[in-house]
């Protein structure tokens, strides 16, 4: 993450002025991380540029040309203030009153001119604001906090409201004829659905599903920050320290209120947005219900579908480029081909921890120049670093079988015999895999250590390379 510095300057350097548009905006796309010392850094540097009036200008001269003034002035404003917005979607309970000030003052700020562009660029600069406050989760943020600023609340009711009657009109058309059809699609379609994360009834194969009937199943993600527990017949999540399997949906605005119905919302449950993380990394914000009663009396679950594990990889596969090509089939540098999952869903999560065993090498690889691969001696304690993917148990069993040639070990077939359970990691099961008779002895090649060595400094980069070594060496008999 680069680290921001910003400045007002007197007179027009534009290489400067660009750059530092640039830095804000690559700021807005990364993920708001609270509890990061950077991220919070960058922040507060935001914070305390905020000039009294609300403002974010980095051009502060007696009188310049108004395109000038949107492109330093109000364009910085628009991109610091979704920031602010962005931090406190994912966090409002976060956010002190000086930060809730700044968000309200730079809103307020965003108003002067109904986020248009310049002369003839009017539309087209309107368009571009809005793409920059879609970034932070704006459309959430109308629903759940209208009351922050009320001004800037109705001119974005007032602009959507416009953005529709053009579509529906058929007119997508600015001043010089240029057509913005798309953009005014896509807008529109942003602010006419919903992104709701389901846990229990409402998902997939469940007895409430049918609400969704008419939502686009955008796939399985998780939340953390959340624990689990069993009410009965339905789930109920509260502010905790797990990790919350879901799915999750894109649904229609018009059906928001029969689900608010179905949850109770505001009595027994209480609709929050949050951070959500998809199997390919990317992070958005959804709507979640929250359990609003009192949880000490009942049971805490892991999910509500037992259908994951997390799968340990203490070798090669510590590398995620190498791990997915059991998931999504190819062959990573020369090893043998994998074929794919029937589930080629990426892990949902990825955590490292310590293997209470020792680490060795055995075994004859014909996939690494016939030199060895790491086994787990469970006869042994010791500390072997382990990362742990989230997946599907159909996953997991697809996995046991390419670890042992492609089919499903037995006693007398397989390198990777023994499912191991390593207790439970967020209340789910942790399973790894080795031969409890010991391998062979056999040192790795060197293509096999770096792998090794690339998966570790990926998952563990607070470790020097000294200290990699260290603990490869360690795992040499």
């Amino acid at each position: 993450m680069k680290m921001l510095k910003l400045k007002k300057l007197n007179e027009p350097e534009f290489d400067e002025l660009f750059a530092m548009i640039s830095d804000l905006k690559d700021f807005l796309a990364e993920d708001a991380e609270l509890n990061s010392r950077k991220w919070n850094k960058n922040l507060n540097t935001i914070l305390d540029f905020q000039d009294p009036d609300g403002g974010f200008k980095l051009l502060d001269m007696d009188s310049m040309p108004f395109e000038a003034k949107i492109d330093f002035c109000f364009t910085p404003t628009y991109i610091c203030s979704a920031v602010l917005m962005k931090a406190f979607m994912t966090d409002s309970e976060a956010f002190t009153m000086k930060e809730k000030s700044a968000l309200s003052k730079g809103l307020e700020m965003s108003c002067i001119i109904n986020l248009k562009g310049h002369g003839y660029e009017a539309l087209k600069g309107q368009i571009e604001a809005i793409n920059i406050f879609m970034k932070a989760g704006v459309k959430e943020f109308l629903d759940l906090h209208p009351d922050l600023c009320p001004k800037f609340s109705e001119m974005m009711a007032n602009i959507i409201s416009k953005f529709q009657n053009m579509e529906s009109e058929g007119n997508f058309l600015g001043p010089w004829n240029e057509s913005y059809e798309e953009d005014i699609k896509s807008i529109n379609e942003y602010f006419c659905q919903r992104q709701v994360f389901v846990y229990g009834t409402l998902m997939s194969g469940e007895a409430n599903h049918r609400y969704l009937e008419n939502a686009a199943f955008l796939g399985k993600a998780v939340i953390e920050g959340y624990d689990m527990y069993s009410v009965g017949w339905y789930p109920a999540v509260v502010s905790g320290d797990g990790l919350i399997i879901g799915e999750v949906y894109r649904v229609p605005l018009q059906d928001m209120p029969s689900i608010d119905m179905l949850e109770g919302e505001g009595s027994l449950y209480i609709k929050k947005c949050v951070s959500i993380k998809d199997g390919e990394g990317n992070t958005t914000f959804a709507f979640l219900y929250v359990y609003l009663r009192d949880c000490s009396d009942l049971k805490r679950i892991a999910s509500w579908k037992d259908d994951h594990v997390w799968y340990v990889s203490y070798g090669s596969n510590m590398l995620d480029e190498r791990f997915l090509c059991y998931i999504k089939g190819g062959s990573y540098g020369e090893s043998s081909y994998r074929r794919p999952c029937s589930d080629t869903t990426p892990p949902l999560a990825v955590r490292t921890l310590e293997i209470p065993y020792a680490m060795y090498f055995g075994n004859s690889s014909g996939s690494w120049e016939g030199c060895g691969v790491s086994f787990l001696d469970t006869t042994k304690n010791g500390k072997a670093l382990g990362v742990a993917y989230l997946i599907t148990k159909r996953q997991f069993d697809h996995v046991v079988a390419q670890e042992n040639g492609g089919t499903p070990p037995h006693e007398s077939w397989g390198w990777y015999t023994d499912i191991i359970d390593l207790a439970t990691l967020e209340g789910i099961g942790v399973k790894t895999l080795t031969n409890s008779d010991l391998r062979p002895y056999n040192e790795p090649c060197e293509e096999y250590l770096d792998t090794l060595r690339m998966g570790i400094r990926k998952n563990w980069p607070e470790m020097s390379d000294e200290e990699i070594e260290d603990y490869l060496d360690s795992c040499i008999r």
